[in-house]
């Protein structure tokens, strides 16, 4: 039996746009001075909300971390193309790739609040938080490698996965913390790239 789709009422639209406004207005104050730095009370104030409102729709602080963190991840799952034509090791490249050049358009300030809640152990729990995406994407990869004859196992891919995750938190939070000009593609091909060989015949 076909259950009939909810029809939204002005009050549900007005809701989810005012949780919009503040998770918009959030991410925005933290690109630009960071997690740290930004209180609820300026989140409140730059969109015009009351502290009550804002409560409505986050229980603290750490709540718009795990919300501003769980879309950035939703955005990203986007851009991971699993193509079956290309060989293993050009999609773990376009892989990595992909991630970099999105995570390095947020700037380094709101990379350090990302690099924050993937080591957050509270945060770590949450959905969308941790590199699971990563990993599901990277597992399909190395699967494919193996079925085509160019990987072999070297080590565990448990173990292999835990360097890259070791590896990509390192050059996160380097590039984040870093005055330097090098750009966190370069930085990161520059590192991770040659991980892969690990898998190689």
């Amino acid at each position: 039996m076909f259950q009939m789709e909810k029809k939204l009422t002005n009050r549900d639209l007005q809701a989810l746009e005012t949780e919009k406004k503040v998770t918009d207005m959030a991410m925005k104050l933290v690109r630009e001075h960071g997690y740290d730095r930004v209180t609820i009370s300026q989140i409140c104030k730059a969109c015009d909300v009351a502290k009550g409102t804002f409560y409505s729709y986050f229980t603290s602080k750490k709540d718009i971390l795990i919300k501003l963190t769980s879309r950035f991840n939703k955005e990203l799952s986007q851009l991971f193309i699993y193509d079956e034509n290309l060989d293993a090791v050009t999609l773990y490249q376009n892989t990595v790739t992909s991630y970099l050049n999105y995570v390095s358009k947020d700037g380094h300030v709101f990379t350090k609040s990302y690099v924050k809640a993937l080591i957050d152990e509270e945060l770590a729990t949450e959905e969308n938080i941790s590199l699971e995406l990563q990993q599901n994407f990277i597992d399909k990869v190395v699967c494919k490698g193996l079925r085509d004859g160019d990987f072999q196992l070297n080590m565990r891919y448990d173990d292999f996965f835990a360097l890259f995750r070791a590896t990509l938190m390192g050059v996160l939070t380097q590039w984040s913390m870093s005055k330097e000009s090098e750009g966190l593609i370069v930085m990161g091909q520059r590192v991770l790239f040659p991980l892969i060989n690990l898998m190689r015949k």
